[in-house]
């Protein structure tokens, strides 16, 4: 039994991660039509910023702020000498996208090197909560609370301010949004901006659990796109959703059944598209 409740938590903390870095990928493509396959590369970038920062002065959190702040402006300076001229042609800007994931990739191996790094947990989160016979880190409650604060203040966006309803409004008819008088260049960039900040964030977060190497973005984007298409485009909730499928469902896979754990992703995967290809929570973008 404690095994099963140990795997849980796990499966919990890895859908945290996965929804973090989704959030922005989902957000970002519902608002503007981005499809940014670039995400997971900068999600790695990320996670060796923040390396960096805690290995020259000791700083968890600051770690997260520059590295959140770092892919903002990269994140920008991509869509504005990039992705801005490729707008609604979806094609092209995957295939450009996966090259610019090339190109970070090898900059990265080319400043830090190939091998993998790891990084400690923050001082004060390196303990352990037992659960039976069986010890669970206190880092990875850490992640499922800051997920949890992360999911509530993006919802609270979504839902309660001006931000938010220009946003739905944005996705439900842009033309009649932008008639209104209402800058939905603006927001878009704004979402934009956030989208890449989450991924930063989720780089540091995740990288006591995951470590930091070059291809950690690859692993993670294939999931990335499963939970987005999972829990559909446009609404926190969705994306929660389709990150606590995944997460729970690849955990217990690998824990049980390691062969055919990423089997069961690609079967709710398909399944959806067939059934539901907005999504269990989800807006049609086009």
């Amino acid at each position: 039994m404690s095994q099963a409740v140990v795997t849980g938590l796990n499966g919990l903390s890895y859908a945290f991660i996965l929804f973090l870095l989704a959030a922005g990928f989902s957000l970002t493509f519902g608002v503007m039509g981005v499809l940014n396959l670039a995400h997971g590369a900068l999600y790695m970038l990320g996670a060796y910023i923040g390396m960096q920062v805690i290995a020259s002065v000791h700083q968890f959190w600051l770690a997260v702020v520059v590295a959140a702040i770092a892919l903002a402006i990269i994140g920008y300076a991509l869509y504005w000498f990039f992705l801005k001229k490729l707008y609604n042609r979806v094609p092209e800007q995957g295939v450009l996208t996966i090259g610019l994931a090339l190109i970070i990739a090898n900059v990265v191996m080319w400043i830090w090197g190939p091998r993998a790094h790891s990084m400690m947990s923050p001082h004060g989160l390196t303990g352990v909560v037992h659960i039976g016979s069986l010890g669970f880190p206190v880092y990875r409650l850490f992640v499922v609370g800051i997920g949890v604060l992360v999911l509530a203040l993006l919802w609270y966006m979504q839902d309660r301010t001006r931000v938010g309803a220009i946003i739905r409004a944005g996705m439900d008819n842009k033309d009649m949004t932008v008639s209104l008088g209402i800058n939905y260049g603006l927001v878009s960039t704004f979402v934009f901006l956030l989208g890449m900040a989450l991924a930063g964030v989720a780089g540091v977060i995740g990288a006591p659990i995951t470590g930091a190497y070059p291809s950690m973005g690859d692993n993670l984007l294939l999931l990335t796109l499963i939970v987005v298409v999972v829990g559909g485009t446009g609404y926190i909730q969705g994306t929660m959703l389709g990150a606590l499928v995944i997460g729970l469902l690849d955990t217990f896979g690998k824990a049980y059944i390691p062969r055919v754990a990423l089997f069961f992703a690609w079967v709710v995967f398909l399944a959806i598209l067939l059934l539901r290809p907005s999504g269990l929570i989800g807006r049609k973008v086009f």
